[in-house]
């Protein structure tokens, strides 16, 4: 009989704890979501500056191609930044498909094993830390970027400005 409830005891205390485990990892789980909420609208935002951002690089670049420049690595400049813009809309790209997932992840994430579900904390926790990270490279590039934009496009103006003066004799 003590053996029954030994038994009984034990198997008691396995259910119990593995409810403990699905518990805990479904507020983790809960938790880790509304992070990927607030990266999520980080994100949104960042897309907003980059369209913006790659708005100014046009314009400035449709404004120095027909004009005779003083500085040649204007273009050059502008060259490089096309490519980083680009590489950027990748990185953007990725990271609307990691989020995505992530969403689609909230409706089924109950049914998922204890295994599944620590796996996919494992990995939502991951690209968590690699969006933030590109996140951070991609707002310094940005801002660098800008300042340099807004340099050339003052230097482009100053020199339209002088060749529109009128000569002295």
């Amino acid at each position: 009989m003590k053996n029954i409830f030994l038994i009984l005891a034990v198997v008691a205390m396995a259910f119990t704890s593995c409810n403990d485990d699905s518990k805990n990892l479904s507020e983790e789980f809960d938790k880790l979501q509304k992070e990927t909420d607030s990266i999520s609208q980080l994100h949104q935002e960042f897309q907003t500056k980059h369209e913006q951002m790659k708005t100014e690089h046009q314009n400035l670049a449709q404004q120095l191609q027909g004009q005779e420049l003083e500085d040649s690595t204007w273009l050059e400049t502008l060259a490089e930044y096309e490519v980083t813009l680009k590489a950027h809309e990748a990185q953007l790209a990725k990271h609307d498909e990691l989020l995505k997932g992530h969403e689609e992840l909230r409706s089924n994430f109950g049914e998922l094993s204890t295994a599944e579900m620590e796996s996919q904390i494992a990995a939502m926790r991951s690209n968590h830390e690699q969006i933030q990270s590109d996140q951070s490279n991609m707002r310094d590039e940005h801002d660098s970027m800008m300042s340099d934009l807004e340099n050339i496009k003052n230097k482009a103006m100053d020199q339209t400005a002088e060749g529109e003066e009128p000569q002295k004799e």
